[in-house]
């Protein structure tokens, strides 16, 4: 029979001179029995280096005994770990490869697992894997526990639909990285709630500190994101990244969605990181190959594809690329901010976008539109946003518009009174007295009315006598960002 030694056995208490000595139970023989083996409280139950030994039936680990596994074991049905803290099991290779559903329950620290059960696996208590995880058959259940994987642990195998790891509980798959990673690492993860359906996150860290027993973890919803403001265009999924000890990352991931998920239209969709709140959104979805991406994450939180017909109080745009041929609209109540922070906004040649908010639009440094793209940027006059016309008041084809900003969601110019019935100042927050600031103001209908220049000034007083009773557009523009504001006149 090979190497292979199978054992359903009861390792009982044995006497305490026994004990005082240290008992070591080697499996080289062909044992048959008719219970659960339990391995009891003072006992070790090792299996040698190059030893297979195969449990038919539930392996129990009693409080108090130690299972030190060396070699290979075979589990064909569940493994009970009863020691409360986390529990070493060996440095072998733990196989679940039983023909009905599998539990693996307690602290338990394995090695090397290895997954080889059709129907499936279920983690009953926190586990951690410091080797290899192999996946060849059937998938793991998390539920409210978690699966860890050490800084040195890969995971091998072919994960699918079929093979992958569930976690729509609230139990985590983590990876702990070592110092100074900077790679690629994948969480096969998906859901099997009536149908199963295999949704992959990949992480790319350029940069970051990783402080010993850091993790980060992956979880994942099969609907939509419980944010009322998300309608039309979204994906009934959602993916929460948590992480403990990582600090000052820049990291870029990519989300792989199932095409059944999409309501409205797939190639409107952008990833976006919907908590905390402000939205901040990513790149435009890949409809060909279903999947979102997002560069430049240095905080990590809930991300999901959308472009919501219900416009958010306040959006950040981050990482964005508007290609040859896409025309977008991206839009806020209240404030939107384009780029800063080391993010960029491009719009390529042949590409158009358009920018809309209720009272402010900050323009920061990283954007820019190249020759032949299109910009339109504009503070809505009736609550009209994405999909509504108007002149364009913010159009720098082949212009890099602003430089470095050190605080990118400061409030950079201020309006009072506001409303007015004439006269309103104009101030600027920390303008450099050798700076140049250019000045533009529009009626409702796009048409300039004034503009100025402020040299060194922080303060300046305009007027808008003789013009009707309206809103208008106050845009602010110099080397460091650009700004628009609208000012109402009674």
């Amino acid at each position: 029979m090979d190497n292979q030694h199978f054992f359903l056995i009861k390792i009982t208490r044995l006497p305490v001179s026994a004990i005082l000595a240290g008992l070591f139970l080697y499996f080289n023989a062909f044992l048959s029995a008719n219970a659960e083996n339990v391995i009891t409280s003072g006992t070790t139950f090792k299996v040698l280096s190059g030893t297979s030994v195969v449990s038919v039936e539930n392996l129990v680990v009693k409080s108090g005994a130690i299972l030190d596994n060396a070699g290979s074991l075979i589990l064909k049905k569940n493994l009970t770990n009863e020691n409360a803290p986390a529990n070493s099991i060996g440095t072998g290779t733990a196989e679940l490869s039983g023909t009905t559903a599998q539990t693996v329950s307690g602290q338990n620290v394995i090695a090397n697992l290895s997954v080889n059960n059709t129907t499936g696996v279920i983690v009953g208590g926190n586990t951690k894997v410091n080797g290899t995880l192999t996946l060849t058959n059937g998938k793991v259940s998390l539920g409210a526990n978690n699966l860890t994987l050490g800084p040195l642990a890969d995971i091998v195998g072919t994960p699918s639909a079929l093979v992958m790891i569930i976690v729509t509980g609230t139990g985590e798959l983590r990876k702990e990285f070592p110092t100074g990673y900077t790679d690629t690492f994948t969480y096969p993860v998906g859901n099997d709630s009536g149908t199963a359906e295999y949704s992959p996150v990949t992480l790319n860290f350029t940069g970051g500190t990783f402080a010993v027993e850091n993790y980060v973890g992956v979880s994942l919803k099969n609907e939509k994101y419980p944010d009322a403001n998300i309608e039309g265009n979204y994906l009934n999924r959602y993916w929460t990244i948590t992480q403990s000890g990582v600090t000052g990352f820049n990291c870029n991931a990519a989300f792989q969605y199932i095409l059944a998920d999409v309501t409205g239209t797939e190639s409107k969709l952008s990833c976006t990181k919907v908590n905390p709140l402000p939205w901040v959104t990513y790149a435009i979805t890949n409809s060909g190959t279903h999947v979102l991406t997002a560069s430049g994450i240095t905080t990590f939180s809930s991300f999901t594809g959308l472009k919501s017909t219900t416009t958010p109080a306040n959006q950040e745009l981050a990482n964005i690329n508007i290609p040859n041929g896409v025309t977008t609209c991206y839009d806020a109540t209240q404030i939107l901010t384009v780029a800063g922070n080391g993010n960029t906004f491009f719009v390529e040649n042949n590409g158009s976008v358009t920018l809309v908010a209720g009272n402010r639009i900050s323009v920061l440094a990283g954007m820019r539109v190249f020759s032949g793209g299109y910009l339109h940027a504009y503070i809505t006059t009736n609550s009209t946003y994405c999909g509504s016309t108007f002149n364009p008041i913010v159009e720098n084809p082949e212009e890099e518009l602003l430089s470095i900003v050190q605080d990118p969601k400061s409030q950079w110019i201020k309006i009072y009174p506001n409303p007015t019935t004439d006269y309103f100042i104009l101030e600027l927050n920390q303008t450099d007295v050798s700076s140049i600031t250019y000045v533009s103001i529009y009626n409702m209908n796009g048409k300039s009315i004034l503009q100025q220049t402020m040299n060194g000034e922080n303060k300046r007083q305009f007027s808008l006598s003789g013009q009707p009773v309206g809103i208008y557009m106050v845009h602010v523009r110099s080397n460091e960002r650009s700004e628009i504001a609208k000012v109402v006149k009674n």
